[in-house]
């Protein structure tokens, strides 16, 4: 295996301007504290949100068959 392919992706990085760079890390954050957030909500009652997102599931499907 060469290195070429990470020398590569070390480059596509470094030419990210500083705007670039926050805009991705207050993405990952954004994510991160959803994350969270949900994680929270099902330690708190599992039962509650299974079956909220069971409801969402369901909905998405129905989406998807319409398509």
């Amino acid at each position: 295996m060469s290195k070429k392919p990470n020398k590569q992706k070390k480059k596509e990085e470094k030419k990210l301007t500083r705007e670039e760079e926050l805009e991705r890390e207050n993405e990952l954050l954004r994510l991160e504290n959803a994350y969270l957030k949900k994680l929270r909500a099902f330690r708190e009652d599992p039962n509650e949100f299974r079956e909220k997102h069971k409801q969402r599931w369901h909905s998405n499907l129905k989406k998807k068959d319409f398509d």
